[in-house]
Formats: C-alpha cells, structure tokens, sequence
C-alpha cells in the first residue's frame, strides 16, 4: 500500500487543492525524509543537517503549477526550474487542510478502534505551509516514503522513473502492448508478472488479487499456460478492476488516507484480497491464501481455475 489506484486518487484531489498555490515556508520535522537531487534514497538512509534546511529555503516562495504521477511517484511541479517528488512508500500520507479547516480531527488508520486526532501528529515529518493558510502535511508511521526535490533538467535522471512498464489505466494502453509484455515473461507466474513494475507500472498486491479473480485465473499459473481468451479477460480485467478503484477512491485498509482526511472505499467490495479463511461471494467456497516472494496471495479455488 498504496498503490496505483490510491496514489491516482491522491493526484486527482490535490490538484485543484494545489494548484497556484505559493509556498510561504516548509516545516521539516524529520530530516531523513527530504532529499535533494535525483540519486536512489536508502530505507535506512541517513541526511546531512544542511539537507532539510536548503530543502526548504529552496522551496520557499515557489508556485506549484500542477500535480501528475508516473506509476506510483508523486510528481509536484513547481513553476521555476524545481520539480518535488513524493513517494508514499508503505505508510505516507499527504493531507491537505484549508485555513478554515485545519482544526479538522480524522482517523489516521482504517481500523474503528483508531482516535481521531488533530495534525500535526507524531507521524507527521513535514508540514507545508501556504501563504493563503493551508497546509498541507506529509505523514508516514513506517518512514520508508520521502519527499525528493530535484530541477527540471535532473528530472530524466530520476531512477525511480525509469524502467517503470505502460500505465495500465491509460487509454494508450491496448491488448496488443499487453499480449508483447506477456511474450517477454512466459515461465513467470502471473501473480508476480502482474506485480513486476517494469512489465506494467502499479500493481501490487491488492489489485493482482483482485484483479486474478475477475479474470477467474489462478495467481500460481504461468503466462504461457494463459489461453487466448483467459489472456483477454486478464486484459479487461486489469482495466476495469483498476478504474473501478479509482472510482472509488482507492482500497483504505488499513493506513492509505485520502488528502481530504477520508477513506477510499474501495476496500468494502474487495472480492479476495484479505478474505482468506472467509466464503467467497460469487461461489461460497472458503478463500485460499499462498505465498509469493514474500507476500500472501488471496484466491477462490473454485472460480478461479
């Protein structure tokens, strides 16, 4: 978490929120979190105390033209020659709150048990202040995200940009492309196939569960056992199921928050994903669940085949 359909619904709603609006001064509240130039960013990496301070003199002041993603990065592009990218990660959360609401309490977490708080919180690192009195803050409980500050010429430089597959929601994404990437990976399975960054960007585990079981295929299958139609409905699959999320605002379960401080509800209509050991709602056969590199996998035996 999140994925492509979250970090999609993230873009969509602070762009008009963001839009034209002038940074009046940047709060770095956990310097490990922000970073200057285009080099890859350890898990464990370690700052400079110059970093956070140049981070925000260099942002202070800007414009912000727009907000755009490119698989699952953040892409805030400012008016001068700067560009801030942000990546969620596992935890990160960007939430923007006007002047008339920035005493707005919410949930941090999906969970019912969760208080609601007021920001900023122990989990928020940097707190962007706008000279019209919003704010807009970055939280992340794990730390694993970051927010990358770069110029326009380094921007091609980025490695988190690189190498990323089509983006599976965009109508310039068409069957033939899909049928070209499958040839490239027959032995894999499809599971990690649909996973696998550089083949289509986005995709993580969620949306492969969910979007395996609309296709009624099963995640241990292998590409080259795809038959022509399965391949077809993987393909609509992988259309539908992601914009279907989108729609909804993306999957909130567990720590994904909208940049309003709401849920995605996406979550509520999950088909397996997270539903081992409980019936499935087409057949009623019990959900399976299985490993894969690491992750746990979610399936119907009997729906998918």
């Amino acid at each position: 978490m999140p994925e492509l359909p979250e970090v999609e619904t993230v873009v969509r709603e602070l762009r008009p929120k963001l839009k034209n609006k002038k940074i009046k001064a940047i709060r770095v509240l956990l310097g490990k979190m922000v970073a200057l130039g285009p080099g890859t960013l350890s898990n464990l990496r370690k700052t400079s105390e110059s970093t956070p301070a140049k981070f925000a003199e260099t942002l202070r002041g800007q414009k912000i033209s727009g907000v755009s993603r490119r698989a699952k990065m953040i892409i805030i592009d400012l008016q001068g020659k700067y560009g801030l990218l942000v990546h969620l990660k596992m935890t990160g959360q960007l939430i923007f709150l006007d002047k008339k609401h920035l005493d707005k309490s919410m949930q941090l977490l999906n969970i019912k048990t969760t208080p609601f708080v007021h920001l900023p919180t122990k989990a928020t690192h940097v707190i962007f202040e706008f000279t019209d009195g919003s704010k807009l803050f970055y939280n992340d409980f794990r730390q694993f995200g970051y927010l990358k500050l770069v110029t326009d010429k380094e921007l091609p430089n980025v490695p988190e940009l690189q190498n990323y597959g089509p983006e599976p929601i965009s109508p310039k994404f068409a069957i033939a492309q899909f049928r070209d990437i499958l040839a490239r990976r027959p032995n894999m399975k499809i599971k990690q196939f649909l996973m696998d960054q550089s083949l289509i960007a986005g995709i993580g585990n969620i949306y492969s569960d969910e979007i395996l079981f609309s296709a009624k295929v099963r995640p241990t299958r292998t590409v080259s056992s795809l038959k022509g139609e399965e391949r077809r409905e993987l393909f609509k699959g992988i259309k539908k199921i992601l914009q279907d999320a989108v729609d909804h605002h993306g999957s909130s379960v567990g720590d994904f928050i909208r940049p309003d401080g709401d849920w995605g509800t996406y979550g509520q209509i999950h088909r397996v994903y997270g539903r081992a050991g409980q019936k499935c709602k087409v057949c009623g056969s019990m959900i399976k669940s299985l490993k894969f590199n690491g992750r746990t996998g979610s399936f119907c035996p009997q729906c998918q085949k």
